[in-house]
Protein backbone atom coordinates (compact mmCIF):
# COMPACT_ATOMS: atom_id res chain seq x y z
CA UNK A 1 0.00 0.00 0.00
CA UNK A 2 0.86 3.26 -0.94
CA UNK A 3 2.00 5.55 1.70
CA UNK A 4 0.31 9.39 1.25
CA UNK A 5 2.94 12.08 2.23
CA UNK A 6 2.63 15.89 1.85
CA UNK A 7 5.58 17.74 0.40
CA UNK A 8 6.94 18.99 3.19
CA UNK A 9 7.15 15.60 5.54
CA UNK A 10 8.66 14.04 2.11
CA UNK A 11 11.03 16.55 2.16
CA UNK A 12 12.46 16.11 5.48
CA UNK A 13 12.20 12.40 4.80
CA UNK A 14 14.88 13.41 2.50
CA UNK A 15 16.84 15.61 4.28
CA UNK A 16 16.99 13.02 7.00
CA UNK A 17 18.61 10.36 4.23
CA UNK A 18 15.71 8.34 4.16
CA UNK A 19 13.51 7.29 0.84
CA UNK A 20 10.44 7.93 -0.46
CA UNK A 21 9.65 4.35 -2.04
CA UNK A 22 5.92 3.86 -2.25
CA UNK A 23 5.39 7.22 -1.15
CA UNK A 24 2.57 9.41 -2.82
CA UNK A 25 2.30 12.90 -2.20
CA UNK A 26 -0.55 14.48 -1.24
CA UNK A 27 -2.65 15.90 -4.09
CA UNK A 28 -3.15 19.57 -2.29
CA UNK A 29 0.21 19.82 -1.48
CA UNK A 30 1.99 19.64 -4.74
CA UNK A 31 -0.11 21.95 -6.44
CA UNK A 32 2.71 24.41 -5.50
CA UNK A 33 6.20 22.91 -4.81
CA UNK A 34 9.27 25.38 -4.18
CA UNK A 35 12.01 24.82 -6.30
CA UNK A 36 14.20 24.00 -3.74
CA UNK A 37 11.92 21.11 -2.13
CA UNK A 38 11.36 19.78 -6.01
CA UNK A 39 15.17 19.43 -6.12
CA UNK A 40 14.78 17.72 -2.79
CA UNK A 41 11.97 15.46 -4.01
CA UNK A 42 13.66 14.50 -7.09
CA UNK A 43 17.01 13.53 -4.88
CA UNK A 44 14.14 11.14 -3.02
CA UNK A 45 12.90 10.07 -6.32
CA UNK A 46 9.96 11.67 -6.72
CA UNK A 47 9.69 14.18 -10.07
CA UNK A 48 7.63 17.20 -9.37
CA UNK A 49 5.62 18.29 -12.73
CA UNK A 50 7.27 21.92 -13.60
CA UNK A 51 3.75 23.60 -13.94
CA UNK A 52 3.39 22.73 -9.82
CA UNK A 53 7.31 24.19 -9.30
CA UNK A 54 7.74 28.38 -8.30
CA UNK A 55 10.41 30.35 -7.05
CA UNK A 56 10.79 33.47 -5.62
CA UNK A 57 13.71 35.57 -7.20
CA UNK A 58 14.42 36.67 -3.29
CA UNK A 59 15.22 33.61 -2.38
CA UNK A 60 17.90 33.50 -5.63
CA UNK A 61 21.47 34.16 -4.26
CA UNK A 62 24.08 35.88 -6.30
CA UNK A 63 26.98 33.38 -7.53
CA UNK A 64 29.43 34.70 -9.10
CA UNK A 65 30.83 31.31 -10.64
CA UNK A 66 27.35 30.27 -11.95
CA UNK A 67 26.00 33.95 -12.41
CA UNK A 68 29.27 35.10 -14.60
CA UNK A 69 29.25 32.05 -16.65
CA UNK A 70 29.29 32.44 -20.38
CA UNK A 71 27.83 29.51 -22.00
CA UNK A 72 28.79 29.00 -25.57
CA UNK A 73 28.71 26.09 -27.82
CA UNK A 74 32.37 27.43 -29.30
CA UNK A 75 34.10 23.82 -27.31
CA UNK A 76 31.87 21.83 -29.40
CA UNK A 77 33.03 22.73 -33.06
CA UNK A 78 36.71 22.13 -32.07
CA UNK A 79 38.62 19.54 -33.74
CA UNK A 80 40.68 16.66 -31.52
CA UNK A 81 43.77 18.54 -32.03
CA UNK A 82 42.69 21.90 -30.54
CA UNK A 83 40.97 20.24 -27.71
CA UNK A 84 44.22 18.49 -26.83
CA UNK A 85 45.81 21.87 -27.10
CA UNK A 86 43.28 23.39 -25.13
CA UNK A 87 43.81 20.55 -22.48
CA UNK A 88 47.90 21.21 -22.43
CA UNK A 89 47.60 24.69 -22.24
CA UNK A 90 44.63 24.38 -19.02
CA UNK A 91 47.57 22.00 -17.26
CA UNK A 92 50.13 24.78 -18.30
CA UNK A 93 47.84 27.27 -16.17
CA UNK A 94 47.35 25.12 -13.23
CA UNK A 95 50.98 24.65 -13.19
CA UNK A 96 51.39 28.32 -12.32
CA UNK A 97 49.06 28.58 -9.86
CA UNK A 98 45.87 29.10 -11.11
CA UNK A 99 42.39 28.03 -9.08
CA UNK A 100 41.34 24.92 -8.66
CA UNK A 101 37.56 24.63 -8.86
CA UNK A 102 35.99 21.31 -6.87
CA UNK A 103 32.44 20.50 -6.01
CA UNK A 104 31.43 20.47 -2.36
CA UNK A 105 27.85 20.49 -3.17
CA UNK A 106 26.00 18.47 -1.37
CA UNK A 107 21.98 18.62 -2.63
CA UNK A 108 21.23 19.86 0.82
CA UNK A 109 20.14 23.50 -0.19
CA UNK A 110 20.93 24.48 3.67
CA UNK A 111 24.23 22.82 3.90
CA UNK A 112 25.18 23.56 -0.26
CA UNK A 113 24.00 27.79 0.85
CA UNK A 114 26.54 27.57 3.68
CA UNK A 115 29.58 26.51 1.60
CA UNK A 116 28.45 29.41 -0.92
CA UNK A 117 29.04 31.97 1.69
CA UNK A 118 32.07 30.13 3.44
CA UNK A 119 33.69 29.47 0.66
CA UNK A 120 37.17 31.23 1.54
CA UNK A 121 37.04 29.89 5.09
CA UNK A 122 36.72 26.45 3.76
CA UNK A 123 39.43 26.85 1.19
CA UNK A 124 41.83 28.35 4.39
CA UNK A 125 40.82 24.88 5.99
CA UNK A 126 41.00 22.13 3.41
CA UNK A 127 44.49 23.30 1.89
CA UNK A 128 46.64 22.58 4.38
CA UNK A 129 44.39 18.92 4.75
CA UNK A 130 44.60 18.25 1.20
CA UNK A 131 48.48 18.54 1.16
CA UNK A 132 48.93 16.03 4.33
CA UNK A 133 46.85 13.61 2.06
CA UNK A 134 48.86 13.77 -1.04
CA UNK A 135 52.07 13.70 0.75
CA UNK A 136 50.41 10.33 2.77
CA UNK A 137 49.65 9.32 -0.73
CA UNK A 138 52.95 9.80 -2.19
CA UNK A 139 54.18 7.76 0.99
CA UNK A 140 52.06 4.88 0.66
CA UNK A 141 52.97 4.60 -2.86
CA UNK A 142 56.59 3.95 -2.07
Amino acid sequence: MMEVLTVKEAVERVNKGGNLKGVVLDERTIQQVNVRDAMVLSRGGIVVPEQSIYYDDDEIEYDEDIDELVVTSEMVKLSWEEKAKRAEAYNERLKEGEEIMIDLSTQRPEIDTWIAKNKKKLATLLKPIVIDLFNAEKVIKE
